[in-house]
């Protein structure tokens, strides 16, 4: 068998199984726990371990660069970190009001 056969004979198999398949994949699926895993992580992400960690790691940067030990842009990821950590829910709940 060719490869040109092989490839026809695997696109009608994909056709068949979509078409065979669309009602089962149109069922509602249930993504409370799901939800209730990510919020949790989230809330762990941003408890006093988090504010402790970007607090020294804000302090050290800045020290450094301000001694030309490190470049300044290590300061400014320091920050885009935070940025993203403490402002996790908020984008969640933009994603989640675009997507629904």
């Amino acid at each position: 068998m060719t490869n040109r056969h092989f490839l026809i004979l695997a696109l009608a198999s994909a056709a068949l199984a979509a078409g065979v398949a669309g009602d089962a994949l149109a069922q509602s699926v249930d993504f409370s726990k799901a939800d209730t895993i990510g919020n949790d992580f989230v809330a762990w992400i941003r408890g006093n371990l988090a504010t402790v960690v970007f607090t020294v790691a804000f302090v050290l940067t800045g020290f450094l660069a301000a001694f030309n030990r490190i470049s300044w842009l290590w300061v400014l990821l320091v920050v885009v970190g935070a940025f993203l950590v403490f402002g996790a829910p908020t984008f969640v709940s933009s994603l989640r009001s675009a997507f629904s």
